[in-house]
């Protein structure tokens, strides 16, 4: 692109009616449905090409466990252990929100989620359960659930011996998304603990006096184990952060060149302009970032 014709589009100009043509309507109109496009796109080539745009891909449930004992290890706590029944049960609790399209630890027809670890043949003494969706990689998880005081308390808590995770893809009200389940436990037949965290922080915990139950298999759903090359969570919000952050700049000039130049226009708003963009884009910003339960 000639400089003539990139200075037509970014900036104030005779050849654009003092107003840089990327911030006519007709060009917002064109980047609105660019954006639209991208999305439809980026959504069809990570179903047919998962091995470069994978929703789970960055989350290997193991990455979860690792960094979930990492933190615990740097406060004097013991570490978890992975349970393979745990495991079931969260993989389970994240197919039921995908069938029944929901996204809560109680499912619309009142199931807890400890019924998920009963039925997988883990008789707990305490129980606790975290939830995330729409991360791009495991460590956003896990920082996200230490920021939460109640997630870090379930997280911390030395109640827990045991634990299991699931990352599972699916749907929920018709959109892609990435779901973490992280449950922990304390078998039955464990000794008590007292914990030194405060009585409010665990999520939920119980003490289960029904005998273990044959254990169940898990339905079948979509775990994702292969590392794929980057996510669409990640990339969406690249590409949409980074036009708006482009209009942004654009108003930002257009208003100190036209200040600079002692430009009149009568459809002069730009600060305006500037200001509504700039919470647009840091509301599309929290809505692409994720969230935990």
């Amino acid at each position: 692109m000639s400089r003539h014709r990139l200075s037509h589009w970014l900036v104030p100009h005779e050849s654009n009616n003092q107003r840089a043509k990327l911030l006519h309507p007709s060009a917002l109109l064109v980047l609105c449905g660019l954006i639209v496009g991208v999305q439809v796109f980026i959504s069809l080539f990570s179903s047919v090409f998962p091995q470069i745009l994978g929703y789970a891909s960055q989350i290997p449930p193991e990455e979860i466990i690792g960094l979930t004992n990492t933190e615990r290890s740097n406060r004097g706590l013991p570490t978890l252990t992975h349970n393979p029944q745990l495991s079931a049960a969260a993989a389970q609790k994240a197919a039921d929100m995908v069938a029944k399209n929901y996204w809560a630890h109680v499912s619309p027809s009142g199931t807890q989620p400890w019924a998920f670890i009963i039925d997988s043949g883990y008789t707990y003494r305490y129980a606790g359960e975290n939830l995330a969706r729409d991360f791009s990689d495991s460590r956003s998880v896990v920082s996200a659930w230490i920021a939460s005081p109640s997630h870090k308390d379930n997280l911390l808590s030395n109640r827990y011996q045991d634990i299991g995770v699931a990352v599972v893809d699916g749907q929920i009200d018709g959109r892609e998304t990435t779901l973490v389940v992280q449950l922990f436990g304390t078998p039955l037949a464990a000794a008590p603990q007292v914990s030194q965290a405060s009585s409010l922080t665990v999520q939920a915990q119980g003490e289960s006096t029904e005998p273990t139950p044959l254990p169940v298999t898990p339905p079948t759903t979509t775990i994702s184990s292969v590392k794929s090359l980057t996510s669409p969570f990640a990339l969406t919000r690249t590409f949409v952060l980074g036009l708006l952050g482009l209009v942004s700049l654009v108003l930002a000039a257009d208003l100190l060149i036209v200040h600079y130049r002692g430009i009149v226009r009568w459809t002069s708003k730009s600060f305006a302009h500037l200001m509504f963009v700039i919470v647009i884009t840091v509301a599309v910003s929290a809505a692409l970032s994720g969230q935990i339960l």
